[in-house]
């Protein structure tokens, strides 16, 4: 009785660590996509390439990379059911790069400072919120539905403000149409950090458990990074809407 005792806390000690293990290549995989995102910005702003940008292309290379953005991560999902694990690491990546390019226009409109500190601001909350998701007991699944149905109106919002701004006669409106949305995103997309940080430790251990093959923990790591980073980079940009200082 004893040895079984032993072995069986043996077993659970293994699955902890490999548990551990898997939820931290998360983390470091989403990191990694978030630094490359601030690389691509910083050598954008800094070269000067992304005023070339707006100014030739205008407002159709804008909503190029709004369109490529979208399409990116669309394919995300066929490509996990093909075990592709290598090219779905890299279209990871890729996506990672194409959102610098978003922040790249993003400060035009805003100061480097005002995204420094939003950017710290969501860092910090982001963690806590990550941490809270992580040690809770408490089942988050309700929070998480609510938050995926809150989220289509976060788009809607968002689209809407992006036509209207089109529309001269519209002008008046779209302050508070800002207002509204960067308050709706940073309930709706801390509300899915804590309800995604809790997924991602329970799919950690019952990959573990099972003892998963390479394939399908890379599958796992990269699409929870993916996750993870989406949650980041939305929080960060409903904080700036909030509260950023426009140029």
């Amino acid at each position: 009785m004893q040895q079984t005792d032993i072995m069986r806390g043996f077993t659970r000690d293994s699955v902890d660590v490999r548990a551990s293990a898997l939820i931290s290549g998360v983390y470091v995989q989403m990191t990694a996509g978030i630094l490359l995102t601030a690389l691509v910005a910083y050598a954008l702003i800094i070269t000067g390439l992304i005023n070339v940008l707006v100014f030739e292309g205008g407002s159709a290379a804008m909503w190029g990379v709004i369109i490529l953005q979208f399409g990116t991560v669309m394919m995300f999902g066929p490509m996990a059911r093909s075990q592709s694990a290598g090219k779905l690491k890299a279209l990871f990546f890729f996506y990672a790069a194409i959102t610098g390019i978003t922040v790249g226009f993003v400060s035009l409109a805003y100061t480097m400072n005002s995204i420094l500190n939003v950017f710290f601001a969501a860092s910090m909350a982001f963690s806590g919120l990550a941490m809270f998701g992580h040690v809770t007991k408490r089942n988050l699944g309700m929070v998480g539905t609510f938050c995926l149905q809150a989220l289509w109106m976060v788009i809607g919002m968002s689209l809407l403000q992006a036509v209207a701004s089109y529309f001269p006669s519209a002008s008046s409106f779209i302050p508070a149409l800002n207002t509204m949305t960067g308050l709706l995103g940073i309930v709706v997309f801390s509300g899915l950090t804590a309800y995604e940080s809790q997924a991602v430790r329970k799919s950690a251990y019952s990959l573990a458990d099972r003892g998963a093959l390479e394939t399908q923990v890379s599958i796992y790591t990269t699409s929870s990074a993916l996750t993870m980073y989406l949650n980041f980079v939305n929080l960060f940009f409903s904080l700036l809407r909030l509260s950023g200082s426009r140029r």
